[in-house]
């Protein structure tokens, strides 16, 4: 019995070669070719990946069709590239997710009014409640929330949507049938009924460190613009505000305290000629005067409810720290770290994972990622690892493709 095109793509998703899905894709016209490609032409479209192109010779989709049936009973969704609905937005993006796992209204992937908003996981008060109204005046207008539903600024965005009445996107760094941070089971459940839930992850995935930069170019990949409420120069946020970047999207930052680390990554935005937010006007105009019609300004206007910020945060149960086991207004801003001349210039690695920083210190002279790879490392861990780096700035690519410090 010939396989369905659905247990294809899973199958492809669930073995290390769904980090080279993009190169397949350039490789082969649809699905069943690459099922029924002979080992040679794989090998051919997969480069040095020896060990991708071990676990696709295999073909062996029993497991895939145990997850496609175990999708099918919890109401998951499955959406690859070859799906006629699967967003033209992310098809322009570098690396486009081949299959996406969903839970919810799956017609907000392919809305014009999305605006993706990111930020810190642990705000301020101020960049909290800020976030919370200005995430609700753009849901009254029309907008469509995209964010990641972790802690903090996450949960800001999808308390002020849900509570305005609005629709909420949330891209998870994890399976589909899982959620993270488990704080958040009431948030998720009222995303799924009001909104959509994302994972180009197959079930069973546990939240991995590098995930999360992996997923922050399909929210930006979704939105027409970006909205950056909080964040350090190296943080998550500013790692979606280079995606962004990259893909031509509409970038906005709100203004913080000139003494706070978390308003080092909007500042340096605003320099850079991202657009000053005070209020959802500023976004919405800006994206109005591009598509007209596409949000109902008026509504700013109008005499309405406008959402209690701390009412709403009980409401969704929604987790706005993960440090203070809560959230308290107090210690909004934490101290400026100190520095010195003589340690200004080295890089800060105390925010990479292991591997991260074990990658960045092989770089003692510029080296492909295959090679990287020959060293023990799992091919799909260096290339995300490589791709944080660059992001974050540690490490720049060369002709040929290899990578060095920049530093050096």
């Amino acid at each position: 019995m010939e396989p369905n095109v659905k247990s294809i793509w899973v199958g492809l998703s669930l073995t290390p070669a769904s980090h080279s899905l993009s190169h397949l894709l350039k490789s082969f016209s649809s699905p069943d070719e690459i099922y029924d490609a002979d080992d040679e032409s794989i090998a051919d479209a997969l480069g040095s990946h020896q060990r991708d192109i071990r676990r696709l010779c295999r073909r062996d989709l029993s497991e895939a069709e145990k997850t496609a049936a175990f999708c099918a009973s919890r109401h998951i969704s499955i959406l690859t590239w070859f799906d006629e609905d699967y967003p033209a937005s992310l098809r322009m993006i570098d690396k486009p997710p081949a299959i996406l796992f969903l839970s919810g209204d799956r017609s907000l992937l392919s809305s014009a009014r999305t605006v993706g908003i990111v930020g810190t996981r642990t705000p301020s008060d101020y960049a909290a409640r800020m976030t919370f109204d200005i995430a609700a005046d753009l849901a009254a207008c029309g907008a469509v929330t995209v964010s990641g539903m972790a802690y903090g600024i996450d949960g800001a965005v999808a308390a002020g949507t849900l509570a305005a009445g609005g629709k909420t996107v949330a891209v998870l760094g994890c399976g589909p049938d899982m959620t993270y941070p488990a704080k958040h089971a009431k948030l998720r459940r009222e995303i799924e009924k009001n909104g959509l839930v994302v994972s180009e992850y197959p079930p069973g995935s546990p939240p991995e460190r590098y995930h999360f930069p992996e997923r922050n170019r399909i929210i930006s990949g979704l939105s027409a613009g970006v909205f950056v409420a909080e964040g350090t120069l190296q943080s998550g946020a500013m790692i979606t505000a280079e995606y962004a970047k990259k893909q031509g999207k509409h970038l906005f930052a709100l203004p913080g305290r000139l003494d706070s680390p978390l308003a080092e990554g909007p500042i340096k935005l605003m320099k850079e000629g991202a657009r000053p937010v005070s209020c959802a006007d500023d976004i919405l105009s800006k994206l109005e005067s591009e598509t007209p019609g596409t949000y109902d300004l008026s509504i700013l206007l109008s005499d309405r409810r406008v959402p209690d910020f701390d009412a709403s945060v009980k409401r969704f149960d929604v987790s706005l720290s993960p440090v203070r086991g809560g959230y308290s207004p107090r210690a909004a801003f934490p101290a400026r770290p100190a520095s010195s001349p003589e340690t200004a210039a080295e890089p800060d690695l105390s925010l990479l994972s292991d591997g991260e920083r074990e990658v960045y210190l092989r770089l003692d002279s510029p080296r492909t990622a295959d090679e990287l790879s020959r060293e023990g490392a799992d091919p799909a861990d260096v290339l995300a690892s490589l791709t944080t780096l660059e992001i974050r700035g540690l490490i720049r690519s060369l002709p040929g493709g290899r990578y060095e410090r920049a530093d050096r």
